[in-house]
């Protein structure tokens, strides 16, 4: 019987040809017939899919991105490496490497600008205002620190918020050491030194949420 790849398999597998493409500097194209494709990579994609779907925290492209960053010798990496614990050691040691990424950093500010964008769109599902956005709770858990953990946001775009460190020192220790460690105060205090010496982020963090304050008050108001 023939194996079916699904819409959200299709994705997968053009993502991982389009990272491994551009991380080798080679032209690509998106593959649209999966019929012919081989048994073997439709059972790593469907692994891949249902691994997605468990943990939706993960960024499908930076888990590609990641062992590239990681291990900059190699120039490949397969389907079948990407459905072991390898792969997910190297995505962990990538978001460790972007949080210490200079915040002028290309990459840093790209992140910056995905951070805005999902508290953008975070905020309006919510329909709350973007200053809300740090006090906003869920299941009692300040919801900045969820989405922090699940590396959607960064603690520089958080220190655009006035009221980001008062509302952060008020979370239970125990709370904190649960969901990451204590490093995290060590984390938040270092970033707000490097924000504030920057001679860009700084002012796209300011400006980004300004913007999308903006965006949001015609839906809030």
């Amino acid at each position: 019987m023939e194996l079916q790849v699904s819409e959200f398999e299709e994705h997968i597998y053009n993502l991982h040809l389009k990272t491994t493409r551009q991380k080798n500097k080679q032209p690509y194209k998106l593959r649209k017939n999966f019929v012919s494709l081989d048994d073997t990579s439709k059972i790593y994609l469907k692994k891949l899919s249902t691994f997605f779907a468990k943990h939706k925290h993960i960024d499908i492209e930076d888990f590609f991105v990641a062992p590239f960053t990681i291990y900059p010798d190699e120039t490949f990496f397969d389907l079948q490496y990407f459905t072991t614990l390898k792969a997910v050691k190297s995505y962990t040691l990538y978001q460790k490497y972007l949080q210490n990424l200079a915040p002028d950093s290309p990459d840093q500010l790209l992140r910056i600008q995905k951070s805005i964008k999902f508290i953008l769109n975070f905020c309006k599902e919510n329909k709350i205002k973007i200053d809300d956005y740090i006090s906003h709770k869920e299941d009692n858990v300040p919801s900045f620190l969820i989405h922090l953990k699940e590396h959607k946001i960064n603690t520089y775009t958080l220190h655009g918020f006035n009221n980001f460190e008062q509302m952060f020192r008020k979370v239970d220790t125990e709370i904190i050491k649960f969901m990451f460690d204590e490093q995290i105060y060590e984390q938040v205090r270092v970033t707000k030194i490097k924000l504030h010496g920057s001679t860009k982020a700084k002012a796209f963090v300011e400006l980004g949420l300004q913007k999308a304050s903006e965006i949001l008050k015609k839906t809030v108001d």
